[in-house]
């Protein structure tokens, strides 16, 4: 069992990252930056830890701001503005359009939709609604790539959600499917293991039958506790499907300061990834039956290269930022602490 003592992580507020386990950058895929004040605490951890690029979901406006003031880490993952306006439908998908040319003129690479099943609260259509052809097209044009949220944790939708509003799980998939069946040239990154890493033979289904279809691993708790869950046949399928996955966290940036909030999560997931150490999760969960665990993937190195940039600059064209020696935490010969306790699956 390998990696470093929770315990002595927490002590430090998980400012002291142990060595990582691969050479090379660290792309996130999938934050979320718009608190002025407060957005440099994110920008910190991740230099600490060794993020070195990050897309922001956003505004263009404000991805634009933000991409100012961190020219060497912030990439663009632009948010259209989406709403309900049905006596100025032609003009709302007129926005749109420019909204999709503006991000590939400032040189974003992801264009972000939020469909998850509470979108139904604010639109009156879904992500294949012909509305949004226009815009589709235009992101094909332009060979930008879609960062799409599609669904949510089964507990939710065993605890939270009425069926007869938002559907089931099933039902938020084939809006998805019919985007990459209609344009197979646009790249998807489907957020949070695809929304189902409960259930890894559907996404494995889903990968086999669209080639364009990657899945970020980004949400903290529900992928820790999901993938952690069933090691042996996580461990698996990111050994299948290595090329169509990319780090990525939601890391959240607050307007109260909290910095350790942002060191935790990229403590958790380096832990969950390149280790095999198996202790209690320092983040709450309330979706957690009992108290949370992290019980890691250990990953081989070839495989993180490839989760870490490879991926995100081959599918998406996110370049890795080189760094200086200053920048990176060297790399030892052990990774510190250990700590015993093996899951029945192991």
């Amino acid at each position: 069992m390998h990696g470093q003592p929770l315990e002595a992580a927490r002590g430090a507020e998980f400012m002291t990252p142990p060595a990582r386990k691969v050479r090379g950058p660290i792309l996130d895929v999938h934050t979320h930056m718009n608190e002025p004040a407060t957005n440099h605490e994110l920008i910190d951890a991740a230099r600490l830890y060794g993020i070195t690029r990050i897309a922001a979901i956003g505004t263009l406006e404000e991805g634009t701001a933000l991409q100012a003031r961190y020219p060497r880490e912030i990439v663009l993952a632009v948010r259209p503005v989406l709403k309900r306006e049905h006596n100025a439908q032609i003009a709302l998908l007129d926005r749109t359009v420019e909204t999709v040319h503006q991000a590939r003129a400032r040189g974003a690479p992801l264009i972000k939709l939020w469909f998850a099943p509470r979108i139904r609260d604010r639109l009156d259509f879904l992500l294949d609604s012909p509305r949004l052809d226009v815009m589709f097209r235009a992101i094909a044009e332009d060979g930008l790539g879609v960062l799409v949220h599609v669904s949510d944790p089964d507990r939710w939708f065993e605890r939270k959600y009425d069926p007869a509003k938002y559907g089931t799980k099933a039902d938020q998939y084939p809006m998805l499917e019919a985007r990459l069946r209609q344009f197979p040239t646009v790249p998807f990154l489907a957020a949070h293991m695809g929304g189902d890493p409960e259930h890894l033979d559907h996404l494995s289904d889903l990968l086999a039958r669209y080639p364009n279809l990657y899945l970020d691993t980004s949400a903290t708790k529900w992928i820790v506790r999901e993938l952690g869950r069933q090691r042996v046949a996580a461990r698996e399928f990111f050994r299948r499907w290595a090329d169509r996955i990319c780090f990525g966290t939601d890391q959240v940036v607050l307007k109260e300061s909290d910095p350790t909030r942002y060191t935790m999560r990229y403590w958790v997931h380096q832990m969950f990834w390149e280790t095999d150490l198996v202790c209690d999760s320092p983040i709450a969960d309330p979706d957690s039956d009992g108290a949370p665990r992290l019980q890691g993937l250990d990953l081989p190195e070839d495989i993180l290269k490839q989760i870490y940039w490879r991926n995100a600059e081959r599918a998406f064209g996110i370049k890795a930022r080189s760094v200086s020696a200053a920048e990176v935490r060297p790399v030892s010969e052990e990774i510190l602490g250990s700590i015993g306790e093996r899951s029945a699956n192991d």
